[in-house]
C-alpha cells in the first residue's frame, strides 16, 4: 500500500510542537541556538550508510563521549516523537505501530511497501544529553559491521527531524525476559539451546576485526546483556540486540564519568567497580542471565539497590541444589563458573564455554539448538510432555558394577535354595527305610502305644513276638448269576414327509453409524482430512469441523489447524476461532489473514489491519500467497473505506484512497472483476 511522504500533510501532525525547538542550559536564562543533528548531511526522511558519517572517535583522550557545553540542558519532550497510531513516513517506510520505548530510545514498527516487509526504527528521545548521543552513533557503527545469524542486522541510519534514527530487522517474536515472565523456568533442553545460540553471537563478537573511527579494532564487547535485549522469533531462533554501550575490546573502557552504565542485575563486579573489563564482562552477565533461564528468577531478585549490591558483593545467589525441581547439573556446573566474583576464575573466553554448552546440549537432547528452540516456541506445553519421555536413565559405572554384582550373587543364592539337597524325613510317611542287609520301600503301620517303649519320645522297631494275630479271613460268598434276557426285535417308526419349508431370514436391524462414521458413508472417504477438505471446497463448513476435529493427533497440525480456523469462522464460531487465534502462533500468511478476518468481525480494526499486513509477508501452506494477498489488499481497503465513512478526516481520505488504488492496480487485467469494478466505485466515492 502506497504511503503518503509529506508528514505534515494529514491531520495537521507536527512532529516538534511549537516551543520545543530552542534549547536551554540549566541556571542559564540565554537562549541557546538550535540543537545539531548527530548525522547532519541527511534530510528527514532520507537513509545514508552505517558508516558513511563523519565523527570523533570517543576512545582517544579527547573523546566525544563528554558532555559539550550548550547541550547537557535539552529540554525536549518525549511527546515530540509519533505516537505510533499515525502512519508518518519514517526510514524507508511507515509507521505502522509502537514496539516499546527505553531509557534512551523509541523503536517503531514500520511498513516497507516497495519490498513488501516490516522493520524496525530505533529513534533517539530528543530529551537525550550529547554522550547519549555518542553511544547512539557508536552502535550505529558497531552493529553495521556484526552480520551474523544470531545478531540483529542494521540496514541504514539516517535523521527524523534532526533525531538520529537506526533502521533495523524486525524480529517477529517476543523477549527472553517475556518468554521467562511468562512461562518462568525453561526446559533445560531449550536452556542449553538458547545458551548455545546467544554464546554463538558473542564468540563472533568478541573475535571480529572491524574498522572503525579510522582504527582497526579486534573485538566487540556487549557490556549490556540481559534477557531484554535478547529477542526470540516465532520461527525459534536467537537475536542478540542493542549494542548502545558496546565497546571495541582494545578500547580503554572506563564507566563514563565515574557512572556506572548497564543494568545493575546483569553487571560483573567489575563494571560496577569502574575498572578495566574485557571480554569475561559479558561471560558473567551470560553466566546470570543462563542462571535466571534455568530457575525462572534472576540471580539477586533483591528489591532494594543496597541488598543487590551486598549480595552482588558477597555473591550470594540461592543455590541451583535448593530449587525443587531438576537442574541439568552441566548447565548448573558452567553458570556457576561463569558468575564467579574473580574473573580468572572464569572461563577465559566465549570458545571454551561454547564447547562446555555444547557438552551439555548433547547430554540432553540428539536436536540441534534451533530445532529444539522451534519445537518449543511452536507448542511449549506439547514440546515439555514430549521431551519428559524421551528421558534417558543414566546410570553412572559405579553404581552399575557393584549393583550387578550383588544381582548376580543373589540369582546363585536363589538358584541353590531351589534346586539344593532335600531334606529327610522326621519320620512316617513312605520312605525308603535303610537296614542291615540293603535298603528298600516299606509300608510303615502308624504309630500306636505298643509301637512306643523305653522312655521319652524314641521310637524302637517291633518284634516277631509282638505282632499282633492277624484275623482269620472270611468265606466269601458269590450270589448266583442270572441270565439275560431274551432281547425284543422293536419295529422301526418312519416318519411321514412332509414338503421343507425354508427357514424364515433373520432381518437384523442396521447397526447405529457414528457422526463420524455416517461422514466417511456419505463422502466416500476413509480419510478424515481428505473428507474435511472436500467439505472445506463444498462450503461444508459442519462437516469440514467433525471431519478435522477427527484427525489423529499430530497428523498434519499445521494444516489442520489452518482449515478449522477457517471452518469456524466462516460458519460463525467465534469463539471457537478466537481460541485458535489465541493459543496457536502459527507462521502462515493463512494464519495471519484469518486473525485479520477474525479481529475485523469482533470490531477490533487496528489489529485487523496489522495481521492483513502480516499475510504479505510470509509464506503459505494451504493457499497461494497471491490469493491470500489479493485477499488481504481487498479486505485493507473495506476496513479503510469503513473508517473514512465513520470519522471522515484527511488522514482516513488519503488512508483508502491509496488501498483502493492498490486493489485497482492488482485487478488491472481484470476490469470484469468484481473487486476491480469495486474498486472504481469507491474511488468514484470518496473522492
Amino acid at each position: 500500500m502506497n504511503q503518503p511522504q509529506d508528514p505534515n500533510s494529514r491531520s495537521g501532525y507536527t512532529p516538534q510542537p511549537q516551543g520545543l525547538d530552542k534549547t536551554y542550559v540549566e541556571g542559564d536564562n540565554q537562549q541557546q541556538p538550535q540543537r545539531q543533528p548527530v548525522f547532519p548531511d541527511l534530510q528527514p526522511g532520507t537513509r545514508a550508510n552505517a558508516t558513511a558519517f563523519p565523527s570523533v572517535n570517543p576512545y582517544t583522550q579527547t573523546g566525544g563521549s563528554q558532555t559539550r557545553a550548550g547541550q547537557g540542558g535539552i529540554r525536549y519532550g518525549a511527546d515530540a516523537l509519533p505516537s505510533g497510531n499515525e502512519p508518518i513516513p519514517l526510514g524507508s517506510g511507515t509507521i505502522v505501530g509502537l514496539l516499546g520505548t527505553g531509557g534512551m530510545a523509541k523503536v517503531y514498527k514500520i511498513w516497507n511497501e516497495k519490498l513488501e516487509v516490516f522493520r524496525a526504527v530505533k529513534i533517539l528521545l530528543p530529551t537525550q544529553q550529547a554522550d547519549l548521543k555518542s553511544r547512539f552513533e557508536t552502535e550505529a557503527k558497531i552493529t553495521a559491521k556484526l552480520h551474523h545469524p544470531n545478531i540483529v542486522e542494521i540496514y541504514s541510519v539516517g535523521d527524523w527531524n534532526s533525531l538520529p534514527y537506526l533502521e533495523m530487522e524486525y524480529i517477529d517474536g517476543v523477549s527472553l525476559e517475556s518468554l521467562i515472565s511468562k512461562h518462568g523456568k525453561l526446559p533445560n533442553a531449550v536452556c542449553s539451546s538458547i545458551a548455545i545460540l546467544i554464546a554463538r553471537a558473542l564468540e563472533y563478537a568478541h573475535s571480529q576485526e572491524f574498522l572503525i573511527y579510522g582504527k582497526t579494532y579486534h573485538g566487540v564487547i556487549h557490556r549490556d546483556l540481559k534477557p531484554a535485549n535478547i529477542m526470540i522469533p516465532n520461527i525459534g531462533d536467537v537475536r542478540l540486540m542493542d549494542f548502545g554501550i558496546a565497546r571495541p575490546t582494545e578500547a580503554s573502557l572506563h564507566t563514563v564519568e565515574g557512572n556506572i552504565v548497564g543494568t545493575m542485575q546483569y553487571l560483573s563486579p567489575e563494571q560496577m567497580d569502574g575498572v578495566d573489563i574485557d571480554n569475561r564482562t559479558d561471560i558473567y552477565s551470560f553466566g546470570a542471565i543462563l542462571y535466571e533461564i534455568l530457575t525462572g528468577t534472576k540471580t539477586f531478585p533483591q528489591d532494594t539497590i543496597t541488598n543487590l549490591m551486598k549480595k552482588k558483593i558477597m555473591n550470594e545467589y540461592r543455590k541451583f541444589s535448593d530449587f525443587n525441581f531438576n537442574v541439568s547439573p552441566h548447565l548448573a556446573r558452567i553458570s556457576q563458573k561463569c558468575l564467579q566474583i574473580n574473573k580468572s576464575d572464569r572461563y577465559p573466553d566465549m570458545t571454551t564455554l561454547l564447547e562446555d554448552l555444547k557438552v551439555a546440549h548433547r547430554s540432553l537432547t540428539a536436536d540441534s539448538p534451533a530445532k529444539v528452540l522451534k519445537k518449543y516456541i511452536a507448542d511449549p506445553v506439547a514440546f515439555e510432555d514430549d521431551f519428559k519421555g524421551k528421558i534417558s536413565l543414566r546410570i553412572s559405572p559405579k553404581i552399575v558394577i557393584p549393583v550387578a554384582g550383588l544381582l548376580g550373587i543373589g540369582a546363585l543364592v536363589a538358584v541353590f535354595i531351589i534346586t539344593g539337597p532335600e531334606s529327610e524325613p522326621a519320620g512316617g510317611g513312605d520312605q525308603p527305610v535303610a537296614t542291615s542287609t540293603g535298603t528298600q520301600s516299606q509300608q510303615t503301620k502308624p504309630l500306636t502305644p505298643a509301637t512306643l517303649s523305653g522312655s521319652g519320645n524314641s521310637l524302637t522297631p517291633l518284634g516277631p513276638s509282638d505282632k499282633e494275630p492277624e484275623p482269620e479271613p472270611k468265606p466269601v460268598v458269590s450270589e448266583p448269576v442270572k441270565p439275560p434276557k431274551p432281547h425284543k426285535p422293536v419295529a422301526s417308526y418312519v416318519a411321514p414327509t412332509r414338503p421343507k419349508v425354508p427357514p424364515k431370514p433373520v432381518v437384523e436391524p442396521e447397526p447405529v453409524l457414528s457422526p463420524a462414521d455416517e461422514l466417511k458413508k456419505r463422502y466416500i472417504l476413509e480419510d478424515f482430512f481428505a473428507i474435511g477438505k472436500k467439505a472445506m471446497a463444498e462450503r461444508a463448513y459442519s462437516d469440514a469441523i467433525l471431519a478435522f476435529e477427527n484427525v489423529p493427533q499430530g497428523s498434519n497440525s499445521k494444516e489442520k489447524t489452518l482449515y478449522l480456523f477457517d471452518a469456524y469462522l466462516s460458519s460463525g464460531k467465534i469463539k471457537d476461532a478466537l481460541f485458535i487465534a489465541n493459543n496457536e502462533n502459527i507462521m502462515d500468511a493463512q494464519f495471519d489473514y484469518l486473525c485479520g478476518r477474525l479481529y475485523e468481525r469482533t470490531g477490533k480494526d487496528k489489529r485487523a489491519l496489522e495481521y492483513y499486513q502480516s499475510a504479505l509477508t510470509k509464506p503459505s501452506i494451504i493457499r497461494s500467497r497471491s490469493e491470500i494477498r489479493n485477499d488481504a489488499l481487498y479486505q485493507t481497503a473495506i476496513l479503510w473505506s469503513a473508517q473514512h465513512k465513520t470519522n471522515p478526516t484527511a488522514d482516513s481520505r488519503v488512508q483508502a484512497l491509496n488501498a483502493w488504488n492498490t486493489v485497482k492496480r492488482t485487478y488491472m487485467g481484470s476490469p470484469n472483476h468484481p473487486r476491480f469494478k469495486r474498486a472504481n466505485t469507491e474511488l468514484a466515492t470518496i473522492q
